[in-house]
């Protein structure tokens, strides 16, 4: 039975270092790509810095693709995505050109297109007449 399915933690062998990543051995006559971004946490500007062709190194599998193809990473001890604080979206009342609006910003979630547009509009021709303005001084 296959020890290669996705999620498994691997012991392999670099076979091949390119620009891009490092081609690993990692048994049952297969290999896998560590892209040079799976290689550490930090910025790899130069992967020899990291991996060389002979180096043991423990792999996990990333993902298996329909060709064959095996992607693996050894950030292995990072914290996964899931144990992370979930993004939590901001309510803040934002308008146009990302300045706060206070109580004075959308009135409701169900405010209908033609007010949004109007509302845009006037906004819209404020800025152009005080970019006017400025192009007059200068």
């Amino acid at each position: 039975m296959s020890n290669i399915a996705v999620g498994n933690i691997l012991e392999g062998t670099v076979v091949g270092v390119q620009s891009f990543g490092a081609f690993v051995n990692i048994g049952e006559n297969k290999q896998g790509l560590v892209h040079i971004s799976q290689i550490a946490s930090s910025y790899v500007e130069d992967i020899n810095q990291f991996v060389k062709v002979g180096d043991k190194v423990t792999v996990k599998v990333l993902e298996i693709k329909n060709d064959g193809k095996i992607s693996l990473t050894m950030r292995i001890h990072e914290e996964k995505k899931e144990d992370r604080r979930p993004f939590k979206k901001r309510d803040d009342n934002r308008g146009p050109g990302g300045r706060s609006q206070g109580q004075g910003g959308r009135s409701s979630s169900k405010e209908d297109f033609e007010s949004m547009m109007k509302r845009w509009m006037k906004t819209s021709e404020d800025k152009m007449g005080d970019l006017g303005k400025r192009e007059k001084r200068r």
